[in-house]
């Protein structure tokens, strides 16, 4: 007989929302470009996912977006986020494996990738440092498969 307290050699995979988080939240699309930048540079990353309400719409790219709309005319105090962001944004349902998500963020180069329920609603956040700490490799035809960047619902 086995002994109970030996960990199976086999895990589940977890899924993300297992460790998803709840910050960093979105940017909302009725934001300043001006908080979009300060809350990009805080974060050290140049893509923020967007949402209006809590429903993924968009992402923002760039490091300083208030300066691009600033060179176009625009003042980053009253421009909004949603004049700016673009409509693809790349996220992973809540119940995707944690490798599933890393090849997202590696594909597509981002630090940070959205969480959502099957309604697109945004339900936490993961980041690539946090799956880093989840490694396990995964294989090329889950890679295939989890692909999963696309337009966002508008608001």
């Amino acid at each position: 007989m086995g002994n109970p307290d030996r960990k199976s050699a086999h895990q589940p995979s977890k899924c993300v929302k297992e460790v998803a988080c709840q910050e960093p939240k979105p940017l909302q699309a009725k934001s300043s470009l001006k908080e979009a930048g300060e809350k990009m540079r805080s974060l050290d990353t140049n893509r923020l996912p967007v949402a209006s309400g809590d429903h993924l719409v968009g992402a923002v790219e760039g490091n300083y977006p208030e300066r691009k709309a600033a060179g176009f005319g625009h003042d980053p105090e009253t421009t909004l986020v949603r004049a700016i962001m673009v409509k693809k944004a790349y996220y992973c349902f809540e119940n995707q494996s944690l490798d599933e998500a890393r090849e997202i963020m590696c594909e597509h180069h981002l630090q940070y990738l959205p969480v959502v329920d099957e309604n697109m609603r945004v339900m936490g956040i993961v980041a690539l440092k946090d799956l880093a700490a989840n490694k396990m490799p995964a294989t090329k035809s889950r890679r295939q498969r989890s692909l999963r960047g696309g337009e966002a619902n508008k608001d």
